[in-house]
């Protein structure tokens, strides 16, 4: 019967049952990745057809002489683009495509027999930048490209 490592003491009695911890921690993080995608690019998605709709309303008001109406609407674009400021979905959304990419490009190299310490270095790396909303490669030695 294999037993699960102590992750205080660093030893190990099973790979296979490491490695498969390990597979199920990348899921996990994609699944995770693969979420806040999904957020950020519906939001990203309403923000921009909001403010798409309220300018065509205010070509709609301003053609039919309704001034006080377009000043109201002109307001609301106002505010969808400052929210689109203040909110960066849409670089979210490219940030979280590449993390969504380069983790299922991490389970390809697992199920291809990549060795597990390259594989917990790589999600290491990933998870890195994730916390500090960095884009791939910008952290400290991520890649062993880098390294050379």
């Amino acid at each position: 019967m294999a037993t699960v490592s102590d992750p205080l003491m660093g030893n190990s009695t099973s790979t296979a049952s490491d490695t498969t911890a390990l597979i199920a921690e990348v899921n996990a993080f994609l699944v995770d990745c693969q979420h806040r995608l999904a957020f950020n690019t519906r939001w990203d998605n309403m923000l921009n057809v909001a403010g798409i709709v309220l300018s065509v309303a205010i070509i709609a008001s301003g053609a039919f002489e309704l001034s006080k109406l377009t000043s109201v609407l002109g307001g609301l674009v106002a505010a969808i683009v400052t929210a689109q400021r203040a909110f960066p979905f849409g670089s979210r959304v490219q940030f979280y495509r590449v993390l969504v990419g380069q983790t299922s490009n991490l389970i390809t190299d697992a199920r291809t027999g990549a060795p597990a310490a390259t594989i917990a270095q790589t999600l290491k790396s990933l998870r890195l930048d994730f916390a500090q909303q960095l884009p791939r490669g910008s952290s400290f030695n991520t890649d062993e490209t880098e390294k050379k």
